[in-house]
């Protein structure tokens, strides 16, 4: 569970609140339905035009893989593939076909299948590559999805504010006071309130979000790529680590999984 997307998120609304406490003002104030209206009907509003109803159904799922993304395990598969190295060395690439029912990894499972068939090296370099680019493609919708509704939830927010001030000025013949005139005007502000306010506190947020999410998927499978070709090309198991742990971009997760592996070649 990625607990930071809810913890930023309840962090946003947190000082939100706690500044219109600190300034004195009123919640009631802030509470506009006809606001909110219009920057979630425009949202789902242009969202569907952008990406269709079929993406755009999606998008509960899209907000929960940002709080429950797929496992990353940077360390268990360098470990993983160290040892698929050390029993193809020893006894051969045709057995690792006994693992390939304990793989759970669509991408691992077919690099590992190609290279027990014997199929030649640029050719499962091409597929797995065509995989990658593929599954990327797929990977970046989310990201688009929450970057345009975050690029148009402003703009709708002045919309609302527009629609509200013209109704402050319709008014104006009408006898209305002061007091009255300065409410109306607040109330129409609080569309381009809630307009960046979604904007910036969840959309574009959610956007980048999936978009770190995506490149760590992305590393992963480029792991996985020279791990299974290392193999293929029969590399010493140690070799076959330091090619892995040099395709992690994080240097403390490099140290961290070296001295992993460390201690499990010692066991």
């Amino acid at each position: 569970m990625e607990l930071s997307t809810i913890i930023g998120l309840a962090g946003a609304f947190a000082a939100i609140i706690l500044t219109i406490i600190v300034e004195g003002g009123s919640f009631g104030s802030f509470v506009n339905p006809g606001a909110l209206i219009i920057i979630l009907g425009g949202s789902i509003a242009t969202g569907i035009i952008s990406f269709g109803i079929k993406e755009f159904v999606l998008v509960p799922k899209y907000f929960l893989s940002t709080i429950f993304p797929r496992s990353i395990d940077f360390a268990d598969l360098v470990v993983t593939f160290v040892s698929y190295s050390e029993k193809a060395r020893r006894e051969g690439l045709l057995s690792l076909e006994d693992d390939l029912k304990d793989i759970d990894d669509d991408v691992t499972r077919l690099g590992i299948q190609l290279v027990i068939d014997g199929t030649d090296p640029e050719i499962v370099r091409n597929i797995l590559d065509n995989l990658a680019t593929s599954m990327e493609e797929d990977e970046k919708i989310p990201a688009n999805f929450f970057e345009t509704v975050g690029g148009f939830s402003p703009t709708l927010g002045i919309i609302g504010t527009v629609m509200g001030l013209v109704q402050v000025l319709a008014n104006l013949g009408t006898g209305t006071g002061i007091e009255a005139l300065g409410k109306g005007i607040a109330v129409a502000f609080i569309a381009t309130f809630y307009g960046i306010g979604f904007a910036n506190l969840i959309w574009l947020p959610l956007s980048n979000k999936t978009k770190f999410l995506n490149k760590k998927y992305s590393e992963r499978r480029e792991i996985i790529k020279n791990g299974v070709l290392a193999i293929q090309n029969g590399d010493n198991p140690r070799i076959v680590k330091e090619k892995l742990i040099c395709l992690i971009s994080d240097p403390s997760l490099r140290k961290k999984i070296y001295s992993i592996s460390e201690e499990t070649e010692k066991t």
